[in-house]
């Protein structure tokens, strides 16, 4: 979404493969006078063709005159032609011109070539040209951007084996399904088009052939970014600029690479990087070098140079207005960065209204992706001006948007390695099925040999039975030696395929401990917000306001650390007593806590889950000391024993089956969500570690027998913090 104003300025460029050297340009230019000079000589048929093929070289030529003659140029023969062709009734010629007068619209970004494709496709579908329906689904899909179309297109070249123009749609159509958010419907079409580029590339060595491959080692880039493993998609992004490189394509991938290292939070060479990019600066598009400029805005943004982002993305903002709706997308990001920068500066107004302005292009143009910052952003400025209502419904919008693409997400990681492992498998069974067929083979060997023996043994057995006799003998010693020998190669192929399908079978365990713990961060921000609207509904504003400054200390940290599988057990500890801080406040300080160690425990080098305490203390809060007359208590004690970090939890509450009483007469019937994914989240974190019994509960009783507060025990695996070296 963020390079669609750049596609635009290369659609006639990438359509139209104007990459001819000189000399190429020169030999274009003598074809076409050539052409021009015998038009007087021909009528009917060749006189349609002959125009239609004028216009066909002006696509590739780059003589004097600029784009806007070539263009009028292109529209003019096309026009001749389709009168001709229309004169004699001619359809493919009338196909053929409506298709190149819908080209030369396309190039100039006007609109109206619908009404030229429409027609064409009818006489195309009369005529059964598999060939020429392609090229017009083409167009209309390039001028809708409509899926459907696409696909259609695709079918239709593959039909004609036109790989070159299959791998171009397949392109286009990956592109369209990234741009709005669906990564999962992208993925099979990019994975597609990097198979046909390749394949293209070894029959089509012209120089759009060899960056059409540029392009879908790009696309897997965007496909891998979108789903957080930025490492692969840095590797692709480096394959697809070396590939650049090798064949002399004008685009390099310097400022996808900076972008992506902005992404990692390595600014210096985000940085680094955009200053390579820069130095081309002069031979690139307008759209290029405003998306250039969005790249820098964010590095600004994020080293403390909000002043600066402001005068810099003015000029773009102004242009992508000019230019009207086909680079609505494009100006999304510069009203974005331009609102966040007054926001920085603290003008709150002047950054609500760019922001806003952003809202607006996003939503008319389905830019999901980008949803997700604008939201945050008018969360965070409504919360600055004291509009807490409007920040509080932003707030919920951007997380269930997150939610939505990050569970998206976690699905594409899952369905890759999912599709790794049955690929895995796939060749295990070919390589059995190739094992069993080899010993076939040298069982059938075996017994012809066998006969041809028996043959000349019958022939000559008395001269010769000696020697054939020791010469079998021999013979299947040497087989079945060969035999035990393939046997043992084929088993320690078994193995290996085996290991390889344990790790994948790790790597999923860690993908759900992931996605268990992307579910624990929506569960405990709801909880929280709806602690703040009781305090609003209840008009306790100031306790609000107080609450609501504590939240958002907290979620800062709970949105930092839930991008972290494991952290500190310091840090756990401070995200658990704000949270207790706030809970307190909420009743009114009516319960106490303390945290305290049994034993002696380095906080800052114990690495645990994050968020894995809090649902214990949220339960023991809500349906224990609730519920209790006069003051509760709360305890929180740790202890390390035998490399197990053991929580004990207890309360002076009502206890559970008082807690279960209350709960079966309350409308309400709260299925404890927070403590069945703590429950998963820790047998994930044990299993294979000889933990048998990872979570207890119990019930507190005094001498007579009456229950008096319930006891919680936890027993985590952790790991420590590795030192860094000097």
């Amino acid at each position: 979404m963020k390079k669609y104003p750049f596609i635009l300025c290369l659609l006639a460029t990438a359509l139209i493969k104007t990459n001819a050297q000189p000399e190429q340009r020169r030999i274009d230019s003598l074809k076409i006078d050539s052409m021009k000079a015998i038009l007087s000589t021909l009528k009917g048929i060749a006189l349609s063709d002959c125009l239609n093929e004028i216009v066909k070289k002006y696509t590739s030529f780059q003589g004097a005159g600029g784009m806007v003659q070539r263009i009028d140029s292109m529209f003019h023969f096309a026009q001749l032609a389709y009168d001709e062709a229309n004169r004699i009734g001619y359809k493919r010629g009338l196909t053929v011109s409506l298709l190149n007068m819908a080209r030369s619209k396309q190039y100039s970004m006007q609109k109206g070539q619908e009404e030229f494709v429409r027609p064409a496709l009818k006489i195309a579908e009369e005529i059964k040209d598999d060939h020429l329906m392609g090229e017009a689904y083409y167009l209309l899909a390039a001028g809708e951007n409509e899926t459907d179309n696409y696909k259609k297109a695709i079918y239709y070249f593959h039909k004609t084996n036109d790989t070159q123009q299959e791998t171009e749609v397949t392109t286009w159509l990956c592109m369209s399904f990234s741009n709005t958010g669906d990564y999962e419907k992208a993925l099979p079409y990019c994975d597609k088009c990097l198979t046909l580029a390749q394949q293209n590339v070894k029959k089509d060595t012209s120089q759009w052939g060899h960056e059409l491959v540029q392009w879908s080692y790009y696309d897997m880039a965007e496909i891998y970014k979108a789903a957080g493993d930025y490492e692969t998609a840095m590797s692709y992004l480096f394959k697809s600029n070396h590939y650049a490189e090798s064949i002399n394509s004008g685009w390099k991938n310097y400022l996808d690479i900076s972008e992506l290292y902005l992404r990692i939070k390595r600014y210096d060479s985000a940085y680094f990087y955009w200053n390579k990019w820069k130095k081309d600066w002069d031979s690139y598009a307008w759209g290029h070098k405003a998306y250039g400029n969005t790249v820098l805005a964010q590095i600004y943004l994020a080293t403390n140079k909000a002043d600066t982002v402001i005068p810099l993305l003015r000029d773009n903002i102004i242009e992508f207005r000019k230019k009207g709706k086909e680079f609505g997308n494009g100006i999304i990001r510069p009203l974005l960065f331009t609102g966040n920068a007054y926001a920085e500066l603290k003008d709150y107004p002047t950054a609500l209204r760019y922001v806003t302005e952003a809202f607006a292009y996003a939503k008319e143009n389905n830019a999901r992706p980008l949803m997700i910052d604008i939201y945050e952003s008018l969360s965070i400025i409504y919360h600055q001006v004291g509009r807490y209502d409007s920040a509080y419904h932003y707030l919920l919008k951007f997380t269930a948007i997150r939610d939505s693409i990050q569970n998206t997400q976690f699905l594409l990681r899952l369905f890759n390695y999912k599709r790794e492992a049955e690929t895995a498998q796939k060749e295990a069974r070919i390589g059995f099925l190739n094992r069993d067929n080899q010993i076939k083979q040298e069982q059938l060997k075996q017994e012809a040999t066998f006969r041809y023996f028996l043959i000349a043994g019958f022939v000559a057995l008395v001269l010769a039975g000696l020697y054939l006799y020791r010469s079998i003998n021999q013979k299947r010693k040497d087989e079945r030696f060969l035999l035990i020998q393939k046997e043992h190669e084929w088993k320690m192929k078994e193995l290996e395929s085996q290991a390889k399908q344990a790790d994948l079978q790790r790597q999923a365990a860690h993908l759900e401990m992931q996605a268990l713990r992307a579910q624990m961060n929506p569960h405990f921000i709801f909880n929280c917000l709806a602690s703040i609207n009781r305090f609003i509904l209840k008009n306790e504003s100031k306790a609000a306001s107080n609450y609501l400054t504590r939240f958002s200390r907290l979620i800062r940290m709970v949105l930092i650390n839930s991008q972290r599988s494991m952290i500190a057990l310091e840090e756990e500890l401070e995200m658990l007593e704000i949270y207790l801080d706030m809970e307190r406040l909420r009743f009114k300080d009516s319960f106490d806590f303390v945290i305290s160690f049994k034993n002696v425990i380095d906080i800052e080098t114990v690495l645990i889950p994050p968020l894995i305490l809090q649902p214990i203390c949220e339960n023991a809060l809500w349906h224990g000391l609730m519920h209790k007359d006069g003051q509760g208590h709360l305890n929180i004690e740790l202890s390390l024993e035998n490399s197990v970090l053991q929580c004990v939890i207890t309360d002076d509450g009502i206890g559970r089956e008082k807690a279960a009483e209350l709960k079966s007469k309350s409308a309400e019937k709260d299925k404890s969500m927070g403590l069945q994914i703590t429950a998963q989240r820790l047998a994930l974190l044990n299993q294979n570690k000889n933990v048998q019994t990872f979570y207890t509960i119990e019930d507190i009783r005094d001498e007579n027998n009456k229950t008096v507060g319930t006891k919680v025990i936890l027993k985590i695996m952790h790991e420590d913090l590795k030192p860094v070296p000097a």
